[in-house]
């Protein structure tokens, strides 16, 4: 018998164990053959693994890609395992994403002819030769002067402070909170879309923004708007150093993953992990957008050491993107709750609240593995087993959120950011 996961199982499997949901309450009997109604209703109750007689995972993952050419597996797993040379792939989690990814790889190595195969470099590779010099990028700045010295960050726009202001208004209605948004076509028109995407999955169609104020909650709508300005703030960052079409979809993934662990984990606002996800690595873009340093040149040097991005940043500044993150979102005024997981994303185990902060980090490392945009890092961060703790899921809830994010993030990138060039 073995643990199997929920997207691996197949009618005529039979229950090694009476079936219980988190809670402990039963749902099926040791010895249930499963149907196909059984499979879906398992989905529908959150079932993310079962216990299955006479197969185990290993069996499952032998069978799994078996169809796919030994070559191109060979080569799917070399190109993975250079991207996850910072991790330790003795730690079951990892080891589950490193074989998701591997397979995700030869699957689209399968179906590409040869010349598409070579064809994928992270976006800023393209316009960066890595035999340039570099030059010395020391600099004695301290992060609240990047944020001083940068005029874009100094203060929301005019229409997102009448919007907070009255969502915060505990005497604005819901028409109220309707008519300041409306008054950012862009942001309304976008706004539209979102909840009537699949990241939502309505099963009617809302078609005024009151309408969303009252479905989607003052709250949730609140910050979904920021994250929604945020990708529309930032448009002209030199494509030398970062594709921003690339960069936001990386952040949308991410938040996508975040808000699906969230509701695994039953956190009601999932929305705020959504944004914490879309805005993790916003300082980065700081240090893209400032003429103070040579963005440029930590670029390089961690390409051409191999070593991961924020370990450079950190190196050549004394400090990195999650502690400006933390000060732009604190400039914003910003609940607390962003700055605190922005801030600790990679080192989650340092915060006084580290579930939310380790729910990014695992989102950060999965959309890096996955490698679906970048905001320029070439490897796939190690995971603090720490936090894999805290978060306290099975490695089996890794292939179901990407195959729920899968579903959830194209509508997502196609309209957030399909104007972004």
């Amino acid at each position: 018998m073995g643990v199997i996961n929920l997207a691996e199982l197949k009618p005529g499997m039979a229950l090694a164990e009476d079936l219980r949901d988190r809670n402990g309450r039963f749902l099926l009997a040791k010895g249930t053959r499963l149907t196909l109604k059984h499979l879906r209703i398992l989905k529908i109750w959150g079932v993310i693994e079962v216990n299955i007689e006479g197969i185990s995972q290993k069996n499952v993952e032998s069978n799994t890609g078996a169809q796919i050419d030994p070559a191109i597996m060979e080569t799917a797993e070399k190109e993975i395992r250079e991207r996850f040379v910072h991790t330790d792939l003795d730690h079951p989690a990892t080891r589950e994403l490193f074989r998701l990814c591997t397979l995700r790889k030869a699957e689209e190595l399968d179906i590409t002819d040869s010349e598409a195969k070579l064809e994928h470099h992270d976006s800023y590779e393209r316009n960066m030769d890595a035999n340039e010099i570099l030059e010395d990028t020391t600099t004695e700045m301290s992060p609240l002067e990047f944020i001083r010295d940068d005029i874009s960050l100094s203060t929301l726009p005019d229409i997102f402070i009448r919007i907070k202001e009255t969502i915060n208004d505990p005497k604005s209605s819901a028409r109220d909170i309707a008519e300041a948004i409306s008054k950012d076509t862009n942001i309304s028109a976008k706004l539209l879309k979102l909840v009537n995407s699949a990241f939502y999955g309505f099963p009617s169609k809302i078609d005024t923004i009151s309408r969303a104020v009252a479905i989607v909650g003052t709250k949730h709508l609140s910050i979904l708007t920021f994250g929604i300005y945020i990708i529309n703030a930032f448009k002209n960052i030199s494509w030398d150093l970062i594709d921003m079409k690339s960069f936001w979809e990386h952040s949308i993934v991410c938040g996508t993953i975040a808000r699906i662990l969230a509701s695994h984990k039953n956190i009601q606002n999932t929305e705020r992990l959504f944004v914490a996800g879309l805005l993790h690595d916003i300082g980065r873009l700081v240090f893209y957008n400032s003429t103070s340093i040579n963005a440029r040149n930590i670029i390089l040097k961690a390409r051409n050491s191999h070593s991961l991005l924020y370990e450079i940043e950190h190196e050549i500044m004394n400090f990195d993107h999650t502690e400006l993150g933390k000060l732009i979102l604190k400039k914003w005024k910003l609940p607390m709750s962003l700055e605190n997981i922005v801030k600790y994303h990679h080192y989650p185990m340092l915060s006084n609240d580290p579930l939310e902060p380790a729910i990014v980090h695992l989102s950060d490392i999965m959309t890096n593995a996955l490698d679906m945009g970048s905001s320029g890092e070439r490897f796939v961060p190690p995971l603090d087993q720490d936090a894999w703790t805290c978060i306290g899921l099975s490695p089996n809830i890794l292939s179901l959120t990407i195959k729920q994010m899968e579903h959830q993030v194209r509508e997502l990138v196609k309209f957030l950011v399909s104007d972004e060039r």
